[in-house]
């Protein structure tokens, strides 16, 4: 996928470009922004951006490529060891694809530099792979940074597309998990059973007292 978004800021241009490639037989997934003005602000410096506003041309370039692996043995250790970790909050997560998300920026004729990443959440667009979508599944993004890793919940209502918001660029890879496998919804589930246990003692206790008051009222009349 080549895309190419132009946006205006002040009296400059911003042409933001989305190369997305697939490393496997499936075919790359789309990958956008939620918000293309809160990007430009999030990849260039508040000089970069006084520059672009007094009329300069800007360029945002973001390369997105897919695998069915992890691009090293180092970097597939540290996903197992975070999904290790987060499965013991969240339950069973599978590794779906692996992504690469690397990104640069110019002004003008500048030489074009990397972008390590955001300097503030961005809401970052993925369609899923067709051969990943089931019903009743949810989807999670694991990133890796400098070494750590983070996991991020889908926050897309539609189920062909992972939405996050994120500051992160780099490597990382979208898992998944069936319904069935959340310990978050046997959490959720054993909360309910709770409320509605405490609801109805509270329910009780509330009748008890009544009856208690009520009683204590007609021995100070009697008396």
């Amino acid at each position: 996928m080549h895309q190419v978004t132009h946006i205006s800021y002040g009296e400059g241009t911003v042409n933001i470009v989305l190369d997305s490639s697939s490393q496997t037989e499936v075919v790359a997934p789309d990958i956008r922004f939620g918000d293309y003005s809160n990007v430009v602000t999030s990849c260039f410096t508040q000089k970069e951006l006084d520059r672009i506003s007094e009329g300069e041309t800007a360029f945002l370039t973001f390369y997105f490529v897919v695998s069915d692996e992890a691009e090293n043995e180092l970097l597939e250790q540290q996903y197992s060891n975070a999904i290790e970790a987060n499965e013991e909050v969240y339950g069973n997560l599978t590794e779906g694809i692996y992504v690469d998300f690397k990104a640069s920026k110019a002004i003008s004729d500048d030489k074009a530099t990397d972008i390590v990443n955001f300097s503030s959440d961005v809401d970052v667009q993925m369609d899923i792979p067709l051969y990943l979508v089931r019903e009743d599944r949810s989807y999670f993004y694991l990133s890796s940074r400098m070494g750590e890793c983070e996991l991020y919940e889908d926050a897309s209502p539609d189920a062909e597309v992972l939405t996050v918001s994120t500051d992160a660029l780099g490597s990382g890879v979208i898992l998944y998990q069936d319904i069935g496998e959340s310990l978050i919804e046997k959490d959720e589930n054993l909360f309910k059973i709770k409320s509605q246990h405490l609801f109805l003692a509270g329910v009780v206790v509330l009748v008890i007292l009544w009856f208690a008051i009520d009683h204590m009222h007609k021995n100070n009349r009697s008396e």
